[in-house]
């Protein structure tokens, strides 16, 4: 599948939004009743573009707010037009609340100094800001504790007139580990009641990730907040409906015939075993090409036909296509769909590197890197 279309770059992203679509419609049907889905967008969508993904996922009525990790983040997508709820997830930094508050975006609280900070922001602009709780339950990010640090909050929270409280959440920091992830819900568990006893409106709470939410389907609550699983299933145990809608192509730029013995690449990394054939492609690690990639000699796709990568500079690689028909203009596929009925699975490939998985490949996506988008 080539989709030049009239693009300058030396690679392309092309994002499949039919299948974007289709994951989105698989895991709302998966969800009890009453229970809505937050996507995570954080990272320009994990390397896929914050603002198209955002705009083909505003339609579905059972999001009503999307999450971002950065306020820088949340200004962008009111740029592209999003006017639907945007939670940010990490704390704001003081310079940031203003343009912040403008936007009406939905800010993190995450301890009493930072309750003092945005309340009195938004008292200055004469406006009201929407805000859910963080409770630290065990990652020790941000958050108050379920002890004396939230019971002093409760006891004094009527303070801050400018704040609208708008729900709570967490993060367990052991997806996989059974009894820990209990013990940290039962602390969440703890904290909503205790801010439900108070009056303070902590719904929609929300504690599920991508991981959680596909291994403990009983902390589903008011809503799940998903990034990874919006494009990838479970490494270890998929449950089924997730394509991934992410191809990442790139184009030979030379073909040469090399010896026995011939040193390919910086500080001769790579002395060739026999004679080979050897392609340039495109794209180095100044593109997004994670290094163990190359390292461990991970397959592109040419021509339908499975070829060894064998070095990265920070702007070409090299790979083997001894035996393959091959010349300059040809289409590589790194990870994803070739058109040819090839396919390399970003989430396995970052498994087989050793990566957390295949999000850590897209979102190392440079801006050299054009995103394609068909539906």
């Amino acid at each position: 599948m080539n989709i030049k279309m009239n693009i300058m770059n030396n690679s392309y992203l092309h994002i499949d939004l039919s299948a974007l679509r289709g994951n989105v419609e698989s895991i709302i049907a998966s969800l009890p009743e009453g229970c809505n889905l937050i996507p995570v967008l954080k990272d320009d969508a994990y390397g896929l573009g914050l603002c198209p993904i955002a705009a083909e996922l505003a339609g579905f009525e059972r999001i009503s707010c999307v999450a971002v990790a950065h306020v820088s983040e949340g200004l962008s997508l009111r740029a592209g037009g999003f006017e639907k709820d945007i939670l940010v997830m990490g704390s704001p930094l003081p310079f940031q609340l203003d343009s912040a508050i403008l936007t009406k975006l939905t800010l993190c609280l995450s301890s009493a100094e930072s309750a003092a900070l945005i309340n009195e922001a938004a008292g200055r602009l004469g406006m009201k800001v929407k805000v859910q709780l963080k409770l630290d339950i065990g990652l020790h990010r941000i958050g108050f504790d379920t002890g004396d640090e939230l019971d002093a909050f409760i006891k004094d929270y009527r303070r801050y007139e400018n704040l609208v409280f708008s729900g709570a959440f967490s993060h367990f920091s052991y997806a996989g580990n059974d009894e820990l992830c209990q013990t940290q819900y039962e602390l969440f568990d703890l904290g909503i009641k205790k801010l439900e006893k108070s009056g303070i409106n902590c719904h929609p709470c929300h504690i599920s990730c991508s991981a959680s939410s596909e291994l403990y389907p009983q902390y589903t609550l008011d809503a799940v907040r998903l990034g990874r699983r919006l494009y990838m299933d479970n490494p270890d145990k998929p449950l089924g409906g997730i394509r991934e809608p992410a191809s990442w192509r790139s184009y030979v730029t030379s073909v040469k015939e090399r010896r026995v013995g011939e040193h390919i690449g910086y500080g001769s990394g790579y002395v060739l075993p026999e004679d080979s054939v050897v392609a340039t492609v495109g794209v180095g690690y100044g593109d997004g090409l994670v290094l163990r990639m190359c390292d461990k000699h991970m397959n592109v796709l040419i021509n339908g036909k499975l070829c060894p990568l064998l070095v990265c500079c920070m702007d070409q690689c090299m790979v083997d296509v001894s035996g393959l028909e091959c010349r300059p203009g040809d289409e590589v596929t790194i990870f994803g769909y070739d058109g040819m009925g090839g396919y390399i699975s970003a989430q396995e490939l970052a498994m087989d590197i050793g990566a957390n998985e295949g999000c850590a490949l897209t979102s190392a996506l440079s801006t050299r890197v054009a995103r394609i988008y068909s539906k």
